[in-house]
Order: structure tokens, then sequence, then C-alpha cells
């Protein structure tokens, strides 16, 4: 099992390229990435013992899954 700092750098970097490619207009690879940056803070939320923290990555989470609804009426619609 990764450590919290190895997740997190890897939750980041993932929504990081989810950015990226919905910047681009690649919106089926940026849910993608989305969605698992949200799986990976998901599993973060659980681990973290710290209330403070554990608020933050559900406002990150939540944010995300908040454009992955957004993207996916853009994509049905591209369809």
């Amino acid at each position: 099992m990764p450590s919290s700092k190895a997740l997190l750098a890897t939750a980041l970097a993932k929504a990081n390229t989810a950015v990226q490619l919905d910047n681009t207009q690649s919106h089926s690879f940026a849910l993608k990435y989305y969605g698992e940056a949200c799986v990976l803070l998901s599993q973060l939320v659980k681990r973290v013992s710290k209330e403070e923290d554990r608020q933050k990555l559900k406002a990150i989470r939540r944010t995300y899954l908040q454009r992955i609804e957004q993207l996916g009426g853009v994509t049905s619609e591209a369809s």
C-alpha cells in the first residue's frame, strides 16, 4: 500500500493531467483522469486523521466531481 504522501502526489498528478486534457477539449480523457484522481482522494480521506486535512481533500474531490458532471453533459452533447 503506497504512503499517503505518494497517494496524494499521484492524485494531484492525475488531476493536473485531467486539467490539461480539459483545456485542450479532450473531455473523454479528462473525465478518466478526474475520475482516477477522485478515487485516490477518496482513499486518502479515509486515511487522514486530521479533520482539517480531511475537509480539504473532500473539497478538492468535490470540485473534480462537479467537473465530471459538467463534462458528462459536454461529452453526451458531442456524441
